[in-house]
């Protein structure tokens, strides 16, 4: 079946409301598109959420609001941050992560 305004119109929709639907939906896909990447730092500075959290574990607290942003990744790179600091161990590390 050929898209045309006399088929649209036998099925009961005009070219006016396809339009309109057409443009919403181009609309909502390029607006509601998920981001590439995350970013720990809160002015898009280019660290990532692994590297944050290792610069985090070797001489800074674990950052709740960072690991809710950031997941596993930034999780993972402050267990290894904190655990290379002599006299840590990695149940030290996780103990300080619990929120």
């Amino acid at each position: 079946m050929i898209i045309n305004s006399s088929n649209l119109q036998k099925l009961g929709i005009s070219t006016h409301k396809l339009l309109i639907g057409l443009v919403s939906i181009i609309i909502l896909g390029t607006t509601v598109a998920p981001p590439t990447s995350v970013y720990a730092g809160s002015n898009n500075d280019e660290v990532s959420c692994f590297e944050r959290g290792l610069i985090d574990g070797e001489d800074h607290p674990f950052s709740q609001s960072t690991n809710a942003k950031c997941g596993d990744d930034y999780y993972q790179g402050f267990l290894q941050g904190c655990t290379s600091v002599d006299g840590n161990s990695r149940d030290i590390c996780e103990s300080v992560t619990d929120g």
